[in-house]
């Protein structure tokens, strides 16, 4: 809640970053009854199109391409290494008809075949409704397997004809041929760490969570020889060694990971150890290479060979490495925990602690806490003061702002991205991962603030009681992951009933403005009381380039002003950053983002290295096409 978008007057902000709900969102489209929605075919309407759409590619026909697309409202494609072997969005017909053709003639596309059975008519509300389908195609430079989704709309024409239009497109590339995914390569032993003190490797992965083993997972199923570096000694340790009672505030299916689901015994919503189990389970399972207790202590990158040399701290002990392609997966960017430094810190005589280092009441308790303030009002805030109160201690959180709070019932709503309760993990990657920002936030917005509006009065006991809350109609789930990395409570527990029936205490809109000797002091002048403070007031910066002395160490300035700037999005709507090539450092990627994120674009991420490590990654297109501007 605190401090988490600090401005970084040191550094270019490349790309620059656009303001998501305002320059990028788009007002979703309200239709009036021009289409008798029950006796449609979805299918023939979509096999019409996309046939439309093939012939008119195949012909570079400029105009007749852009007449597959909206013509009275915005269209976009949004491409993710297919055809501009980049991450890319194009906004409207015309730019979209030209980028197709010039794109087109470099990887030369074949065989658009609709995905049979797939295509339906998608259902937000009456005045929002479309034909969704899936279509595959190959490309033969590089020879390769790729999928795309269309979203459909009709439009009415001037004589009043009812034509079909592609309001989105979406491509993806699924597979180089030559190199498919082996899963028999990914369970096959794999090469031992040398005990040498220089170690060579074709891809270091820095960072072990998550992020790092899936990523290693995908890169050993395409043949791709890397080492995992880590921190912590144990490999799901990054969940392991958080506070107790962690769990996400997203369903399970959402967060399910490639190759291994979760248990059955898991829960909806997972724990710290269900995290840390998988984590560790994955890394044994696929004989995952993984250096533990090692950090990084130089970085350099020779221009020359374009290998990057690096020094290790690893046990104690003083290693070199090697290797062609560094990837940063060390989580979600931020550069430490944030605490306000206030005046007073000195006096206060009880336990102060950020919630990095939290972790349990049950500690608290036998440390003699009896009392204890939580200052913020998001998901991690909700934890602790739970688990606080659950303990016996006497609670109050601290909330300086309005929290958007949004049920977990609304989380885990078919509409939304409890899809992947109904459809494979790929199928709702494709719907929630791989389309345009401009289009599927708004429409995740829309059916939120649809629940929120009927049910006004949900948080009404809360609200009176003094905890100052914005619904889904007035604030939005993809913008507070995409800005902020959070910031919201997502309501999964017994958090929002403990202060609605005020077992717990709220102050709000309220902030700390100094230490006393027993609490602190608020900005209304008034003090609270207690025997510990636990600040659940997020992280420093969302931009990695902050944080990269600590995960690259000597040499990382070099690189710092040269790499992109991270989260936020860039003009097209596309998350800055993370994920793809780096405009002025070569071979270096940010693998961050959440377990649905890492599920999808560990895949995106390895094939690119894969591509690149076998010469057939293109140059990865950037401009906009030419007689656009």
């Amino acid at each position: 809640m605190f401090g988490l978008n600090m401005a970084i007057k040191e550094l270019t902000d490349t790309p620059p970053k656009a303001n998501l709900m305002k320059e990028i969102y788009q007002p979703l489209p309200k239709l009036t009854n021009v289409v008798d929605w029950d006796a449609l075919d979805a299918s023939t309407t979509a096999e019409q199109v996309v046939r439309r759409f093939s012939k008119a590619l195949e012909r570079a026909d400029k105009n007749a391409i852009a007449d597959t697309f909206l013509a009275h409202r915005s269209s976009y494609w949004r491409d993710t290494l297919a055809f501009t072997s980049h991450l890319r969005t194009f906004k409207d017909r015309e730019v979209i008809a030209l980028a197709l053709i010039e794109l087109n003639q470099q990887r030369r596309i074949d065989g658009i075949a609709l995905s049979p059975g797939l295509a339906q008519i998608a259902t937000i509300s009456e005045t929002l409704k479309w034909i969704d389908c899936f279509f595959t195609f190959k490309t033969v430079d590089p020879q390769a397997t790729c999928s795309g989704r269309l979203m459909l709309l009709p439009e009415v024409s001037e004589d009043g004809q009812v034509h079909w239009k592609i309001w989105t497109l979406s491509t993806w590339l699924t597979g180089f041929d030559m190199y498919p995914e082996n899963e028999e390569l990914l369970r096959a032993p794999s090469r031992p760490i040398d005990d040498e003190e220089h170690l060579r490797t074709d891809v270091l992965i820095i960072g072990g969570g998550n992020s790092g083993i899936l990523l290693a997972a995908r890169l050993k199923a395409l043949g791709v020889d890397y080492l995992v570096i880590d921190k912590n000694p144990n490999n799901g340790d990054n969940w392991a060694l958080r506070y107790d009672c962690l769990r996400f505030h997203t369903g399970k299916s959402f967060c399910e990971t490639p190759y291994l689901q979760y248990p059955q015994t898991a829960g909806n919503c997972l724990t710290r150890d269900d995290l840390a189990n998988q984590v560790k389970h994955i890394a044994d399972e696929f004989n995952i290479r993984v250096l533990n207790s090692t950090t990084v202590k130089a970085t350099a990158f020779d221009e020359e060979s374009k290998l990057w040399a690096l020094q290790l701290l690893s046990g104690g002990a003083e290693r070199a490495i090697s290797c062609k392609h560094v990837v940063l997966a060390t989580g979600a960017g931020f550069q430490g925990p944030y605490m306000p430094e206030l005046p007073g810190v000195e006096l206060y005589g009880g336990i102060n602690m950020h919630s990095a280092s939290y972790k349990s009441a049950k500690k608290l308790v036998g440390q003699g806490v009896k009392s204890v303030l939580v200052i913020g009002a998001a998901n991690t805030a909700f934890d602790v003061m739970e688990d606080c109160h659950d303990a016996g201690l006497i609670t109050t959180m601290v909330q300086r702002s309005p929290t958007y709070v949004i049920p977990f019932d609304y989380i885990i709503h078919p509409q939304g991205l409890g899809i992947y309760d109904y459809v494979p993990a790929e199928i709702g990657d494709a719907i929630t991962q791989a389309g345009p920002l401009a289009v599927g936030g708004p429409i995740l917005g829309a059916v939120h603030a649809k629940l929120a509006a009927e049910e006004p009065n949900r948080y009404a006991e809360l609200t009176k009681a003094g905890f100052q809350v914005m619904d889904s109609t007035q604030a939005d789930l993809v913008d507070h992951l995409i800005e902020r990395c959070g910031g919201h409570f997502v309501d999964i527990g017994t958090g929002a009933e403990l202060l609605a029936t005020k077992k717990v205490g709220i102050r709000a809109g309220v902030s700390p403005v100094s230490y006393t000797a027993n609490g602190l002091k608020l900005s209304d002048g008034s003090t609270l009381d207690a025997d510990a403070i636990i600040w659940c007031t997020g992280f420093k910066d969302v931009d990695i380039r902050q944080g990269l002395s600590g995960m690259l160490g000597d040499g990382a300035e070099a690189i710092r002003s040269k790499m992109d700037a991270t989260w936020g999005v860039d003009a097209e709507g596309e998350i800055r950053g993370l994920w793809k090539r780096h405009e002025k450092v070569d071979n270096f990627w940010i693998f961050a983002g959440g377990s649905a994120q890492h599920r999808y674009y560990s895949k995106i991420v390895a094939l690119q290295l894969k591509g690149a490590l076998e010469g057939i990654l293109h140059e990865a297109y950037r401009d906009l096409p030419t007689g656009s501007q």
